[in-house]
């Protein structure tokens, strides 16, 4: 697959993320054309729009017949609000913008009618709607739909078409319903409360409501949950940062409170310091499902934009610049937020008066993360992970480095904490361990509970221990990586270099297992594209690489070095 085309397909399937649409109606079949400013750009986003449109609207039930008339289904063919709540603001997009092939027309205008007396027939009582996949009579839920659809609701009234009255009638139904929901719903994630305030912030400047507001200050009483590093509680860094972003954004415009962007400017500017040289987002640390996953950017353009311009901030124009230019595509799903609110079209400050860091080691305790850039080479270093190390360099990823050992099946090295020493950064673990002896004399087992709870009441004998430290060191770009282990004696051991799939190996000895090699001795390389990331030397006291105790091998092209304690070994990258 050609870059080009992967960005297309993972654009897509960070939208598919959130249930709204379906990956048919989401991957775009021709390239992004270039564009030298914002308007262009969004054209370009409407004729990607408009590309996707026949292939969503196939989705869309049009039985009378059926139950499910109206509504459209998801990859799974589960029809759901999501989905159709989906179409109605892709169709909108289209039909309210001149550029579109579908402007005002009036297919689609009856498609979107159609979608919303769905949307009305599965709302509950309560108003609220339910996310098949987890979550039944779901206020947060009802948000992530009922946003968007005022976004719609907005662009649809200020255009003049023969169904005009039925279509906001209907979607104004819908969302005063899920109104009374978000006065009185709950939520299960820290985020869930940002997006509840933003749809109520949404549903006020629309339907002016006191009881609106009351929820939001109930809300926001709380304060935002924003560390001393610029980060948000959950540390979803390619999900619910951006997304609380953009929540707080849009609460300040609609309410007037300015005071709501200053969590955002404190995000924005840590986050430059979680960028990949190729315009990924470091997820590494991340609480949340969108751990390890390899994402870009594009869900923070919008509220990047939007501080860029509210600042005059050259520096967020840079990066505002930057995701432009990595993943345009990507933009797609924002398009309904750009047409509804003209300040987007506003010019940016020059951005080359101050550019977006690439060099530097930064330190953030609380998210137990340290990132280093070096130009075209960055790492993590991470501490209550397993995975302890990544590396970058261009596109060429190690996207692991974990440590397990075959210490009484507990042996999966994860540091507390990244401590710093000198220009180094330190890694420890240890663990103790032994056997049991009998219960005293007066004391019986308790059989109705596990042995392995009730063995807390016996001596323990034969203690063994062992000791990991881990010391990551960085000159140049060059980072070193020195192993130590001690104490219980001839514990086999396995160091996983675990490398991003789609690149080339050399210099490694290939096992039987698909993906899993052995570094022996000396050097190797791992290629992708025109980007190499030399590795070594080896070691190979013995081929055992599923360690008992370890975690299960990830996905992709994993290069082991083996050994036995003692262990003292140290593995360079560059």
């Amino acid at each position: 697959m050609k870059r080009r085309d992967f960005l297309h397909y993972t654009g897509a399937a960070s939208l598919i993320s959130t249930g709204i649409i379906s990956p048919a109606t989401l991957f775009a079949q021709t390239k992004m054309p270039g564009f030298s400013n914002f308007s262009e750009l969004i054209n370009n986003l409407i004729r990607l729009n408009d590309e996707r449109i026949p292939a969503l609207m196939d989705l869309q039930e049009r039985n009378p017949k059926s139950k499910y008339f109206g509504g459209v289904q998801d990859s799974f063919q589960i029809f759901n609000p999501g989905s159709t709540a989906g179409l109605i603001t892709v169709l909108t997009c289209s039909f309210c913008s001149g550029q579109s092939k579908y402007f005002r027309n009036e297919k689609l205008a009856e498609s979107i009618e159609l979608a919303a007396k769905y949307l009305l027939k599965i709302q509950h009582s309560d108003g609220t709607i339910d996310l098949l996949s987890t979550n039944f009579h779901s206020t947060p839920d009802t948000g992530f739909v009922a946003e968007p659809l005022c976004a719609a609701f907005t662009l649809l009234s200020e255009n003049q078409f023969e169904r005009k009255k039925e279509v906001l009638a209907l979607l104004e139904e819908f969302l005063k319903k899920a109104g009374e929901a978000f006065i009185t719903g709950g939520v299960h994630t820290p985020n869930h409360r940002w997006v509840v305030s933003m749809s109520l912030a949404r549903l006020n400047s629309l339907f002016p409501d006191e009881r609106y507001l009351k929820r939001i200050d109930e809300w926001l009483r709380e304060g935002i949950d924003i560390d001393a590093d610029g980060q948000y509680e959950e540390r979803s860094t390619y999900i619910y940062t951006p997304l609380t972003n953009r929540c707080l954004v849009t609460m300040a415009k609609l309410l007037k409170r300015e005071e709501l962007l200053e969590p955002v400017r404190k995000n924005i500017e840590m986050t430059m310091y979680y960028i990949h040289p190729n315009g990924e987002i470091a997820t590494e640390a991340s609480g949340r499902q969108d751990q390890f996953q390899i994402g870009f950017m594009e869900h923070y353009y919008l509220p990047v934009r939007y501080m860029a311009i509210h600042d005059k901030n050259s520096q967020f124009s840079a990066l505002v610049k930057q995701i432009e230019q990595t993943v345009p595509e990507k933009l797609l799903g924002y398009l309904v937020y750009f047409l509804e609110d003209a300040i987007y079209f506003n010019p940016l400050s020059q951005p080359q008066s101050l550019p977006l860091p690439d060099n530097y080691t930064k330190e953030f305790p609380h998210s137990n993360l340290v990132r280093i850039r070096r130009g075209n080479i960055d790492a993590s270093i991470l501490g209550a992970n397993p995975t302890f190390f990544t590396l970058s360099k261009g596109n060429a990823v190690l996207a692991s480095v974990r440590l397990a050992s075959a210490f009484f099946g507990r042996g999966q090295f994860k540091s507390a904490k990244v401590e710093k020493s000198g220009d180094s950064f330190i890694l420890k673990w240890e663990f103790h361990w032994g056997y049991f002896q009998p219960l005293p004399e007066n004391q019986k087992p308790n059989y109705k509970i596990p042995f392995d709870e009730d063995r807390k009441r016996r001596k323990m004998s034969e203690r063994q221990s062992l000791k990991a430290q881990i010391t990551v060191s960085e000159k140049n770009g060059i980072f070193e990586l020195n192993f130590e282990l001690e104490g219980t004696e001839n514990v086999p051991l396995a160091i996983e270099l675990a490398f991003r799939k789609g690149g080339i190996l050399t210099g490694v000895e290939k096992l039987n297992d698909p993906g899993t090699y052995l570094l022996k001795e000396g050097t190797a390389k791992y290629s992708f594209q025109n980007d190499v990331i030399e590795f070594g030397p080896g070691k190979a006291e013995h081929s055992w690489t599923a360690i008992r105790g370890g975690l299960p091998k990830p996905d992709g092209e994993c290069v082991y070095v083996c050994g036995f304690t003692p262990f003292s070994h140290r593995i360079q990258f560059g």
